[in-house]
């Protein structure tokens, strides 16, 4: 299966994982909901929550992933990795919104995990941004950068534990239900590997020259994405 093929598989069957998990959130999984709605915690871990809060907003993360893809278009003298992230990171900004309007889950604050209720809690665009925006990053950066695979496998790992860390700061904070959170991983995630299917799919200048340099560099790359 090439891998345009099996990028577009994983994102179809992330969709699905989403929709069963959005039945669950509606009912089987409020209660738990209302379990995990944690008290604040003290005051004087607010400031240092909050700030770690911010890795996952835009003010952040973005400028992030512009110097990623500066990087590789310089590398590659190719515009194509900033049109990817464009591409990508206005896909998932839509989706989120869509989403949000669409389910109108309250936020924790009244302790009620409701959703058509008007709000915009589900899913939580800060994980979302986690995944989407770094992974985006550290996949240009393989891909386009020619990063090696120990290099890359440290990369997805901080993704990881950006990712961990994001859930548990904002339920911490009772910014977002735990289903929230979750919820927004995997839209991240499913938005990341259409990304790498219609990088793969759509032939161009970058992708040759990356062809060009030979399986090795992108077999490790794919080995690393592919592994997590």
């Amino acid at each position: 299966m090439s891998e345009a093929a099996s990028s577009l598989a994983l994102a179809g069957f992330l969709g699905l994982v989403f929709v069963a998990f959005t039945l669950l959130a509606l009912e089987p999984l409020a209660a738990l909901d209302a379990y995990l709605n944690l008290s604040m915690p003290p005051r004087r871990w607010v400031p240092a929550l909050q700030l770690l809060d911010r890795i996952g907003q835009r003010a952040v993360c973005l400028p992030v992933l512009a110097l990623a893809v500066w990087v590789c278009c310089r590398r590659r003298r190719s515009w194509r990795p900033a049109l990817l992230a464009a591409g990508s990171v206005m896909t998932l900004n839509l989706l989120v919104l869509a989403l949000k309007v669409g389910l109108g889950r309250g936020q924790p604050a009244p302790a009620d995990p409701s959703f058509f209720v008007g709000g915009m809690a589900y899913p939580s665009g800060h994980t979302a941004n986690i995944v989407l925006v770094y992974g985006l990053a550290v996949f240009l950066l393989g891909r386009y950068a020619g990063l090696r695979r120990p290099t890359l496998i440290a990369l997805w790992s901080a993704v990881g534990g950006l990712s961990v860390l994001m859930v548990v700061v904002s339920a911490t904070l009772s910014w977002h239900w735990f289903a929230d959170l979750i919820a927004g991983l995997l839209v991240g995630a499913m938005v990341l590997e259409l990304t790498v299917a219609a990088d793969a799919a759509v032939p161009g200048p970058a992708s040759e020259a990356h062809s060009a340099q030979g399986a090795g560099a992108s077999g490790s790359w794919q080995s690393s994405h592919h592994g997590r």
